[in-house]
């Protein structure tokens, strides 16, 4: 991986703290396949440990597991927690075509994006509340959101990356269950000052949100051309409230994010299959 920072002063005046940049390929590496990152924390690696910026950027996260794989260099992974699908991925998409590491050479992107949109810790919040009412609301607006802005607009995101790098493989991600709600455990979330206890069933009510946005990103995958990868098979069983969750625990600081386990065993192993060679 040969990575060069992108001026972070131009990206921050703009509201977003960008990853890593780096040059186009030499002609010695021209048997590589260049890489790019976009997305939220969920793309950055929050949630692995050892972070290496404001952004929860880390290695053990799923661009930084593929760069060590034979042949691929992640030439840049702009993935930011908190970054939103429309309003963040877009200017993540012009840092990267500005500083030149998205171009016509780009081999593979990898997009993981649209839970902040629909308001990741909100939904939580209400979920974790005693009111059962709270949570299905929360959801219900969320998917409201989901099926209507998010739905006409994230085709168009897609494309944006495709009018930059015509020949890349272009891989979207779905979000994993974050709840295990069959063990019937109750799992308790706090971030900031709020403290607060979801239950199995509101474990399931949000489930069923994430299938619903999960099911938003497919047909605008679908729409824009581009592959759709599903992680909720893959991460059955390993939600919070089961024996071996592949998620920090809702109290940490980096909670409510795949671990480095749910990283390598989880989206490493769905991303990494349908990569082309």
């Amino acid at each position: 991986m040969k990575l060069f920072r992108i001026a972070a002063g131009a990206l921050l005046a703009s509201g977003l703290v960008a990853g890593s940049a780096v040059a186009p390929a030499s002609a010695g590496e021209r048997d590589t396949i260049d890489y790019v990152a976009f997305g939220d924390s969920y793309a950055a690696g929050f949630g692995a440990g050892s972070y290496i910026d404001a952004c929860g950027q880390s290695a053990l996260g799923y661009p930084g597991l593929l760069d060590e794989r034979r042949r691929i260099e992640l030439d840049a992974n702009l993935a930011c927690s908190g970054a939103t699908a429309l309003g963040d991925v877009p200017l993540q998409i012009g840092a990267a075509v500005q500083s030149g590491v998205l171009n016509r050479k780009t081999d593979l992107v990898t997009i993981s994006a649209g839970g902040n949109d629909v308001g990741f810790l909100t939904v939580i919040g209400a979920c974790a509340s005693p009111a059962p009412a709270d949570c299905e609301n929360a959801v219900a607006a969320a998917t409201s959101y989901a099926q209507t802005s998010l739905a006409a607009n994230l085709p168009s995101v897609y494309a944006g990356i495709k009018a930059n790098a015509g020949k890349a493989q272009i891989i979207v991600t779905g979000y994993p269950h974050l709840f295990s709600p069959e063990f019937g455990n109750a799992v308790p979330v706090a971030f900031g000052t709020f403290q607060g206890v979801l239950t199995s069933e509101a474990q399931q009510e949000f489930n069923d949100g994430t299938d619903a946005l999960n099911k938003v990103i497919r047909k605008a995958a679908k729409a824009a051309g581009v592959k759709y990868v599903d992680l909720t098979k893959r991460f059955d069983g390993h939600g919070l409230g089961s024996p071996k969750p592949w998620f920090t625990a809702g109290t940490a600081p980096d909670g409510l994010h795949p671990n480095a386990e749910g990283y390598e065993d989880g989206y490493l192993h769905e991303i990494k299959d349908v990569i082309k060679d």
